[in-house]
């Protein structure tokens, strides 16, 4: 934890149901299954995009661990 408060000079608080709702758009917009972590930096993005106009910005996606059952419940 004092790592991150070291090195971190912000963050955003996403909630499950922002994360799946992130998960649902990049399979119904992108075509991609993507697991829960990418899940939670696109939520944060798109909780508030205002806050990064004018500025450069870079959400990795990676992963598709997410098992099916869990995949069916989201979409």
């Amino acid at each position: 934890f004092d790592l991150c408060r070291e090195g971190v000079d912000d963050y955003i608080l996403t909630s499950e149901t922002e994360i799946a709702d992130a998960i649902r758009w990049m399979a119904n917009h992108h075509h991609k299954i993507i697991e829960g972590a990418a899940g939670v930096a696109l939520a944060a993005f798109q909780k508030n995009p205002a806050r990064f106009n004018s500025k450069n910005v870079a959400i990795v996606i990676c992963g598709a661990n997410i098992t099916t059952p869990t995949l069916k419940v989201l979409l």
